[in-house]
């Protein structure tokens, strides 16, 4: 026996099953117009779900590059008018001083001998993302690094004992203890100064490392900065002793910096005795260490237990043990004593090449940062036609945009030296 599909009707399909005769034996009746019109609409409900999403995708990826180069264009075309308005703005400024407008900006940059003055204003962006200024001519900058107590009085609380602080620094006044390494000194220093208003002088330490290496990027040949004066030992005893313990372990930072970027370190201290010998000893080695750093990418002068009227008064001294019969003293002879390291005896001729090579013992430009404008006992000599720049920021303040808009401003200038 076999089955046998029957389609008797368009509704239906029957079933009949034949015997080996030829006879039908049974018979079955299935409607099939349901079923097959619930098939069929199905089938075309999901056919056109699929070319429906097709459809949305394809619009989907067609209008989202559209949509961002239209966004680009548009931030385009915004910096754009920003840039112009800038412009109109500073040209407008720059025509109401020429008429005697009287306006405090960011910057006074003062020429020693001329009292012509100049004015710019940061424009505050990313720090890194400022243009770097290749062409300039500066080689030998100066800074008066100020602003370190102020800025730790605005953003510091006093929360930490005296006794601590004091504790922690009594190693670089007390022979007799020993020391355990720079590290574990700074990391406990670090962490109670950042609970007290002395921090700003952490922080300055901090600002210097980062002041360095933007001078190296910026091809400046040497640095002369303002890191302590001998006015300041009338300081207060617990400020004193911090900054000495800062300077024991910013100095071996300085050291390693120095390995890595080649660096030369002097410092230069009319008033060397008053440091204490500790503090001495690293200086020293310091010094004699990187003087022998190959390729020397920049020289930088630190300026501690430093006194201008004593740097003259020691050069005149120094040139008068050199002479043996009386003879007049030159501008020259008393130029070649300035900016005596504390290794310089034992390595004259090759400082003097160093000097010479970073532009001289003048700086072309002197920096004082926190808004005074005055040079506190720093390079009184050496100053005679640098460029004076007044910034209100504090030291810690002061970024690598800061510096750029510095050296463009000097190339700016018209400096005629009194002629």
């Amino acid at each position: 026996m076999q089955p046998v599909l029957v389609a008797n009707s368009e509704d239906a399909l029957s079933w009949i099953l034949i015997d080996s005769r030829g006879h039908g034996l049974a018979k079955s009746h299935l409607p099939i117009r349901g079923n097959v019109t619930a098939i069929t609409e199905g089938f075309e409900v999901i056919t056109l779900l699929f070319w429906t999403i097709f459809f949305f995708s394809c619009l989907l990826c067609l209008s989202v590059p559209l949509f961002y180069g239209t966004l680009s264009g548009v931030i385009h075309h915004c910096n754009v008018g920003f840039q112009l308005l800038s412009a109109l703005t500073t040209s407008n400024e720059q025509h109401s001083n020429q008429k005697g407008g009287v306006k405090k900006d960011r910057f006074n940059i003062t020429t020693a001998g001329n009292g012509d003055n100049r004015s710019g204003q940061v424009h505050q962006r990313s720090s890194r993302a400022a243009t770097t200024p290749h062409d300039h001519n500066v080689k030998h900058l100066a800074v008066i690094m100020d602003g370190n107590r102020r800025y730790g009085q605005r953003h510091s609380v006093e929360t930490v004992c005296v006794k601590e602080l004091e504790d922690v620094c009594e190693f670089i006044f007390n022979e007799d203890m020993p020391l355990f390494g720079v590290e574990p000194i700074f990391k406990r220093l670090a962490f109670l100064l950042k609970r007290t208003k002395l921090d700003g002088h952490r922080v300055g330490g901090e600002k210097l490392l980062e002041f360095v290496k933007d001078c190296i990027d910026f091809n400046i040949s040497m640095l002369t900065v303002y890191a302590f004066s001998t006015e300041n030992w009338s300081r207060p005893a617990l400020e004193v002793k911090v900054l000495m313990t800062l300077f024991y372990c910013y100095f071996e930072r300085m050291r390693q910096t120095a390995r890595k970027q080649g660096i030369f370190i002097r410092f230069i201290s009319p008033a060397f005795e008053m440091i204490p010998s500790r503090i001495r000893r690293i200086m020293v080695d310091i010094e004699e260490e990187t003087r022998r750093h190959v390729p020397r990418r920049i020289v930088v002068n630190v300026c501690v237990s430093y006194s201008g009227r004593d740097e003259i008064i020691n050069a005149c001294n120094g040139l008068l043990q050199k002479r043996n019969e009386y003879s007049p003293i030159s501008t020259g002879d008393l130029m070649s004593q300035m900016l005596r390291s504390v290794t310089q005896a034992d390595h004259e001729e090759e400082d003097a090449s160093v000097l010479f090579d970073g532009g001289g013992a003048e700086p072309q430009i002197l920096l004082r940062t926190s808004g005074e404008q005055r040079l506190s006992n720093f390079l009184l000599f050496e100053c005679a036609y640098t460029e004076f720049l007044f910034v209100d920021k504090t030291w810690p303040e002061i970024n690598r945009e800061d510096l750029v808009k510095l050296l463009q401003d000097h190339d700016k200038r018209d400096k005629r030296y009194g002629k």
